[in-house]
């Protein structure tokens, strides 16, 4: 076998779909010939969630404790002096987990010599993590590298002036990195558009999804017409009050639709939702707050709901037309139709429309999302709801065929 050492800050039980990816590759590489590695944060609370449900036996797991990353991403109010001190440490450098980095490089050449390492695989976001490929590239010039990325640099967050500052600075930075691997796999097509000039070579593998437990749970159509979004949303604060005005406009609009209409908001903190609620007049007994919820829980309602909702909202300016959310694969594999509110232009657009998987509207068109609200409503009162992909369609997506497209690419590199 082939041994190939995975970098990723995220391993559970860290939470959330930025470890679905890399919990796949771990899982099904091994069919393939290859035997994983994985290097990844420790510590007590380096991740903003947890799910200790996720964990994959038998996988080698080298921690690298996060520092003061353990306190910042506490549930807990963290000190301002830890807040300063990983501000300051960040503010010239790609992201907070650059430190991390620094500490990781160590251990991960350690690994390298002692376990003969054939390949790394660096996965990010956190786009500090690729500079662990230029650092390689000088030190282990027969060691094979791929930078994975799950999402696309360019949309860095510029909510403030630091970060507008941090941006600048990092992106010549990420570009001189990825010109150092071997080879570069994103997860969409559209973004080899902004990356296919870099020089590696360029290969897409799509996410996916690995549901075998909301496979045992069915659907049935119940007293309520039940919208799902499950999962943190991509821009903080702003994207559920899009969302709640247009639902706000089919309440005022349609007197059922208001008395039948239950919204779920999963994964995500109850005050997130609430502080914006009281903005819609009359809604608060529409709006349902579950809370946290583990990956399996997650599906379960993805499952068992009328529609789910999907959210992106990056501009097509800073890369928002390239993205396919890893939410959206989830949805495929609970066959339930989608309202997609995301760049209309986009490639996740597309792939609604070509699946036939429900209904797109651009984030800021409120009214769009009304009137799609209204009409998915009126399919449900009528037993008419469309369902989602049919699953011979949606196989394509299953995280195990996704990771054997990835494994051939992977031997092409090796042989």
């Amino acid at each position: 076998m082939k041994r190939i050492l995975i970098i990723s800050y995220y391993w559970p039980p860290a939470g959330g779909v930025v470890v679905r990816r890399v919990l796949a590759l771990a899982k099904y590489l091994p069919e393939h010939g290859f035997e994983p590695i994985v290097l990844s944060a420790g510590g007590e609370y380096p991740w903003l969630y947890l799910d200790k449900t996720a964990e994959i036996p038998g996988v080698e797991v080298y921690r690298v404790d996060a520092g003061d990353l353990n306190r910042l991403f506490s549930p807990n109010k963290t000190p301002l002096g830890v807040r300063l001190k990983t501000a300051f440490r960040a503010l010239f450098r790609t992201d907070y987990m650059a430190d991390w980095v620094d500490r990781a490089l160590p251990v991960a050449e350690r690994i390298i010599r002692e376990r003969e390492i054939d390949i790394v695989l660096v996965t990010s976001p956190p786009f500090s993590l690729l500079r662990i490929i230029a650092e390689f590239k000088r030190s282990f010039p027969n060691v094979k590298t791929v930078a994975d990325l799950r999402d696309v640099f360019y949309n860095l967050r510029t909510d403030n002036i630091i970060q507008s500052a941090r941006r600048s600075i990092a992106l010549p930075k990420i570009e001189r990195y990825l010109r150092s691997a071997d080879i570069i796999v994103g997860v969409s097509a559209g973004f080899e558009k902004e990356l296919g000039g870099f020089g590696p070579p360029f290969y897409t593998v799509t996410n996916g999804f690995d549901c075998d437990i909301a496979s045992e749970t069915e659907y049935k159509k119940g007293e309520y017409f039940q919208i799902v979004h499950a999962g943190s949303f991509p821009s903080r604060g702003r994207t559920p009050e899009f969302i709640l005005k247009g639902f706000w406009g089919a309440c005022r609009e349609n007197s059922d639709f208001g008395g039948k209409t239950r919204l779920i908001f999963a994964g995500v903190k109850p005050d997130e939702i609430l502080d914006i609620v009281g903005r819609f007049p009359n809604i608060y007994c529409n709006i349902e707050l579950p809370g946290m919820l583990s990956y399996n829980e997650s599906m379960r309602l993805q499952k068992t709901c009328d529609v789910n909702l999907l959210v992106e909202t990056i501009p097509a300016s800073r890369g928002g037309d390239t993205v396919i959310p890893l939410k959206l694969f989830e949805q495929i594999a609970s066959g339930r139709p989608v309202l997609a509110t995301v760049p209309t232009d986009g490639v996740a657009a597309n792939m609604v429309r070509e699946m036939e998987l429900g209904l797109v509207c651009h984030y800021d068109d409120t009214c769009c999302i009304k009137t799609a609200l209204l009409t998915l409503f009126d399919e449900w009162v009528s037993d008419k709801l469309r369902r989602g992909v049919d699953s011979a369609m949606a196989e394509k997506y299953r995280f195990g065929n996704c990771i054997a497209r990835y494994a051939g690419v992977l031997k092409e590199l090796v042989s």
